[in-house]
């Protein structure tokens, strides 16, 4: 019983091997954030016609719906928008979230200039966030190999 028991016991914590799966959670995290971003740039033109027909679509539910309601009000007071496309979106009436003015830009423009201005640092980040990743899988993996020659020399 002791040296099968040990051989049992090792099959057993390989399967419940956390460093193993550390790993591949931390690969099917990165495998769907490459994917994510090879869509985006792949379908584009067919994400910013969804992502404006949506905000168009919100804006019928603004005065039915208080959680839509204080999404725009914030959103026009932080970018200093109104509408997705400008003042005309709001038929005329437009919230008192909406700055005034002449040259008052919609909020979709505004948001796609903002991440535009800021692409450089959203970019640094996701490429620093992925070098962890990739970091960690690593070292996962360097540490669940030298545990296994631990194992091996041990006999077990």
């Amino acid at each position: 019983m002791g040296m099968s028991g040990l051989k049992l016991l090792k099959y057993v914590l390989f399967f419940f091997n956390l460093l193993f799966w550390f790993f591949i959670l931390l690969l099917i995290i990165l495998l769907a954030e490459v994917t994510l971003a090879i869509l985006l740039f792949v379908y584009e033109q067919k994400l910013n016609k969804y992502v404006s027909e949506s905000l168009t679509t919100s804006i019928q539910k603004y005065s039915s719906d208080n959680s839509t309601r204080e999404m725009w009000d914030s959103i026009q007071s932080l970018l200093q928008c109104c509408g997705v496309n400008g003042t005309s979106d709001w038929n005329g009436h437009p919230p008192a979230s909406c700055p005034q003015g002449p040259q008052v830009q919609g909020c979709y423009a505004k948001a796609k200039q903002w991440f535009h201005s800021n692409f450089l640092h959203v970019g640094i980040i996701t490429i620093c966030v992925c070098v962890i990743q990739v970091l960690g899988m690593s070292f996962a993996l360097t540490l669940n190999c030298q545990i296994d020659k631990t194992s091996q020399a041990l006999g077990l």
